[in-house]
């Protein structure tokens, strides 16, 4: 089996994120846990929000807070800092994690959009959020890279943009989350105002976890979204203003948030620039083993400095539902086919209303792998001949 759907989520927990969820469950955590619930709870957080900080250079560990995942996240953070009347910027090449809220407050009357133009390849021109600014505009909400074409945008300087104006950026990490480097030297102090995340796909965590890092200034701003019992100023009929419980209500997911903690720290000790470069190499070596086979179409830049490990594809004399059942059934290869929860991107690209098959690859990725879907991709041009 060639696991090649890491867009979607990872395909499996590290042995060290195992062996301390195990411990948790069933060993010395379990018991600390009935006893001291609020203490080990309270410690595995700080323990998480602190590597998760320094994955995405957040000097105070407070303002990390916990979701259910990405989706969550942006919900909670378009609907917390967008008020009546706002304008929002957004780009062509969305999840509908991020356009499904944000159309849903535009369809009431309540907000208007633009929908910033990427390139079919998903490339955009940071000036393009320049000239589409207005008096009124309140935030800019953009994917990191892209889930369909794996385009890499240029979330630095498009942030920059924003910020000359007083505008929020709230930026998706989805995709680029343990795959890309969030360092001072490339971003300065603070990339955007809020950055969202999910814990299943490049950080290596459960799925059900994930979350958003908040400035100081926007964390002041954002109303809350979802309120409840915070274990703190049970007095107030309110929720506290305080971080984090501010955005924290209820029972935390305490063993998705250890697997969160966990695998970042694993992260931080391998590091964001090797897992990159890695994943790197390993489209360099598919985009060039696809460039040979002439019955593929292929979408995105394919250019491996410009993209996440990520290619979407078109056989020729295959729909994307048959040619990844194919892949599947002939090959053992688990791809994913169709729109991806992200139709502007499909209409950007001009592959909607069919989608595409896509290929997304992850740290674990062989390059042997690779040279495996390279050769069944083939069989299948020669299958159509």
């Amino acid at each position: 089996m060639i696991y090649a759907n890491y867009a979607a989520t990872s395909p499996a927990l590290s042995p060290g994120v195992v062996k301390e969820l195990c411990e948790y469950v069933g060993g010395t955590h379990l018991n600390a846990a009935r006893n001291f619930e609020g203490l080990e709870a309270g410690a595995i957080a700080l323990r998480a929000r602190q590597a998760i900080g320094k994955l995405f250079n957040a000097a105070d560990p407070l303002k990390v807070i916990f979701t259910s995942g990405a989706t969550q996240s942006l919900n909670m953070v378009i609907n917390g800092l967008i008020k009546p009347g706002d304008h929002v910027l957004a780009t062509s090449v969305e999840h509908n994690a991020t356009v499904r809220p944000l159309e849903a407050l535009r369809k009431n009357g309540v907000i208007e959009i633009d929908w910033l133009p990427c390139e079919p390849d998903g490339s955009l021109d940071a000036e393009t959020v320049r000239k589409a600014i207005r008096k009124n505009t309140r935030a800019l909400v953009m994917s990191h890279a892209s889930n369909v074409l794996g385009t890499i945008l240029p979330v630095v300087e498009c942030c920059r943009i924003v910020r000359e104006y007083g505008i929020l950026s709230i930026l998706d990490t989805a995709q680029t989350a343990g795959v890309l480097p969030f360092t001072p030297g490339d971003y300065g102090e603070r990339l955007a105002d809020v950055i969202t995340f999910t814990g299943h796909k490049g950080l290596g965590g459960l799925a059900g976890i994930g979350g958003f890092v908040i400035s100081g200034e926007a964390s002041r701003e954002m109303r809350p979204w979802i309120s409840g019992g915070t274990g703190s100023a049970s007095h107030s009929l309110e929720m506290p203003e305080f971080m984090p419980d501010k955005f924290e209500p209820g029972t935390q997911n305490t063993i998705g948030i250890l697997s969160l903690a966990v695998s970042v720290e694993e992260i931080l000790r391998i590091s964001i620039e090797s897992i990159r470069e890695h994943e790197r190499a390993l489209m360099v070596r598919f985009i060039a083993g696809l460039r040979e086979i002439k019955k593929i179409k292929r979408y995105g830049t394919l250019d491996p400095d410009r993209s996440v490990a990520l290619v979407s594809i078109l056989v020729q004399g295959y729909d994307c539902g048959e040619a990844a059942r194919y892949l599947f059934e002939n090959h053992g290869i688990i791809t994913r086919s169709g729109l991806h929860c992200s139709p502007l991107a499909h209409k950007t690209a001009g592959t909607y209303p069919d989608g595409t098959v896509r290929f997304s690859f992850g740290n674990g990725t062989t390059e042997a792998e690779i040279d495996a879907v390279l050769e069944a991709l083939s069989k299948m041009e020669h299958a159509v001949s």
